[in-house]
């Protein structure tokens, strides 16, 4: 009876406290493959007027859950799977990412985490039910939070769901936040892309950019069914939040998920800006903006900043791992950062 009147009380608390408590944690982990050398930093041109929208999901109620951040990561895997995902069910692998459940909350790095190991269940295999004295013990946050409760199958069924990686958005130099998150929401609208990010403890996911009252603004979805609570001036705005310049430079790390399989993305973080080459043979690549560039003469390679400070720091590679890294165009000497130098040793010394 105890017991019962324990949950209960907690129960209530949460309703009082909903869309109130911290639910979403800012963090980050220095060993996040970054975007920059996944698929290269977006550039003026990916920095449009226009109004655009990359995902178009159906709305997902988070109820009186702190699942917030499971909802962003059910909005992104809709899109690639083209089924309605588990937002209970992408907090709980959070959860298992980190190894327990907490008490309330975790960050989006977790839910990341979450997704690439381990995966996301359609939302009809772990369907989130309101806690109820009818049945405590199977229904409720903590319950659905705890990826220990789910069946055989429903853990099978998210693992056919895996994200193949996942990335924190990094800042071209000079750039502020709202720049760069629209930047590469259009970037990659192709491929309906959508930022996961955060404000006041809360998760929101960047769909795009539209235009509001003659300003262009960054557009989230939110997970609260077809409300969106501004904290600051409590305005619900139909289940849509805007971000102005001022109030987007205050959210959280952005992440993005992407198709690249992790040994792919290892290689390419690992080789950013480098040459490399296999042991029988002498062609060497730059690896740039996610591709292997094929380097016609040692001198390009110097020009790229490759060998001109360490003479012989081409980095030796297996074939397999070569073969992994698509290919892009042939580096240009002239696009090299110390073509400048590189052009003066050849006219003093004749080089061919």
């Amino acid at each position: 009876m105890m017991n019962f009147i324990k949950n209960l009380i907690s129960e209530i608390k949460t309703r009082l406290l909903k869309n109130k408590m911290p639910a979403c944690i800012d963090e980050i982990d220095e060993r996040d493959f970054g975007a920059k050398a996944i698929a290269g930093s977006p550039t003026k041109a990916d920095l449009v007027d226009i109004d655009f929208q990359n995902i178009d999901p159906e709305w997902i109620d988070q109820l009186d859950t702190d699942f917030c951040v499971g909802a962003g990561k059910a909005y992104f895997k809709e899109a690639t799977e083209k089924k309605k995902m588990s937002f209970a069910g992408a907090f709980a692998m959070g959860c298992k990412a980190k190894g327990y459940v907490p008490n309330w909350g975790i960050s989006i790095l977790a839910v990341m985490k979450g997704a690439a190991s381990f995966g996301v269940p359609e939302e009809d295999k772990w369907k989130y039910k309101i806690w109820t004295p009818l049945s405590p013990n199977t229904s409720g946050r903590n319950y659905f939070a705890n990826w220990r409760n789910m069946p055989q199958d429903v853990l099978d069924n998210a693992a056919e769901h895996k994200d193949a990686s996942y990335f924190r958005i990094e800042y071209p130099y000079g750039w502020d936040i709202f720049d760069t998150f629209r930047a590469y929401l259009y970037k990659f609208k192709d491929k309906q892309a959508v930022i996961q990010t955060g404000v006041d403890e809360h998760n929101v996911t960047l769909i795009g950019q539209e235009t509001q009252d003659g300003e262009l603004k960054l557009k989230s979805i939110d997970s609260y069914g077809g409300q969106s609570i501004n904290y600051r001036i409590g305005k619900a705005i139909n289940g849509y939040r805007y971000f102005s310049r001022s109030e987007a430079n205050q959210l959280f790390n952005g992440y993005m998920a992407f198709d690249i399989p992790r040994a792919l993305a290892e290689l390419l973080v690992e080789y950013n800006g480098k040459a490399i080459k296999t042991k029988d043979n002498a062609k060497c690549y730059l690896v740039k903006d996610g591709k292997k560039h094929y380097l016609a003469e040692e001198k390009i390679a110097w020009s790229n900043n490759c060998l001109l400070d360490e003479p012989y720091n081409v980095y030796e590679i297996t074939k397999e791992d070569l073969s992994r890294i698509p290919d892009g165009e042939p580096a240009k000497f002239e696009d090299g950062k110390y073509y400048p130098i590189v052009r003066r040793i050849i006219e003093k010394y004749k080089i061919t």
